[in-house]
């Protein structure tokens, strides 16, 4: 089997979890914003760019650098809920959005080292986009019933179409990147909040309290009562 050969990584920002995981198997380099992008890249061209929060005004100014205008970008972000940020960042080529508590899932980081080593492609703007929308309405309605249906609704795509083009997107599939979402929420309201747990489970999409607890403890290795007690 082939190893894997290092590639070149530029991240803005220090707040991406993927920064620890990708620098074992590759050269990266942290700055603080897209301001030293120019000299940086004199020197070290990189095969993907990672911002650590969402920008439209950054993702133009790295587009409008010659030695980067199709560079992969990947946007990370706690959350992605502003129709307007995602708009500014929609039209743009081979650009990547996933929430910061699901990019560190192999099957992601997998899909990140196929875009890396040339072997797979982001998907066009206009197809992206839809990908795009359809995280920008879980991150806003997660609390809320949500199928493959409902979400292909919101669209105007059919639900298969909308499956395939997700997972070939993110490497993860859609209702699997949901339920991520709503876990990683539940962590957050199981720390910082003193909610009960079937209330925590109901604020973040779960109607079965039992089906929350076994996909917590699967998910973590511990249940959403052992956290309270950590």
């Amino acid at each position: 089997m082939r190893s894997w050969l290092p590639r070149k990584i530029i991240f803005i920002g220090t707040r991406s979890p993927l920064l620890k995981i990708l620098s074992k198997e590759n050269e990266t380099e942290a700055v603080s914003s897209v301001s030293f992008l120019e000299n940086l890249t004199v020197r070290f061209a990189p095969d993907l760019i990672v911002f650590d929060s969402l920008n439209g005004a950054d993702i133009l100014e790295v587009r409008k650098t010659e030695r980067l205008a199709f560079v992969p970008v990947l946007i990370e972000a706690e959350h992605f809920k502003e129709l307007n940020n995602l708009n500014s960042i929609a039209r743009f080529m081979n650009v990547l959005i996933c929430n910061q508590s699901i990019s560190p899932e192999p099957l992601f980081v997998e899909r990140l080292k196929g875009i890396m080593s040339r072997k797979q492609s982001i998907l066009p703007a206009r197809t992206g986009s839809i990908v795009k929308y359809v995280i920008l309405y879980m991150n806003k309605n997660f609390a809320r019933r949500i199928t493959r249906s409902v979400l292909a609704d919101q669209v105007g795509i059919d639900p298969d179409y909308l499956t395939r083009i997700f997972r070939r997107e993110m490497g993860v599939g859609l209702l699997t990147y949901l339920n991520l979402l709503r876990l990683a929420e539940a962590g957050r309201l199981l720390v910082f909040t003193g909610m009960k747990i079937q209330d925590v489970a109901r604020e973040c999409g779960f109607s079965d309290s039992s089906y929350f607890i076994n996909s917590y403890r699967k998910k973590f290795g511990v249940s959403p009562g052992a956290v309270r007690k950590m």
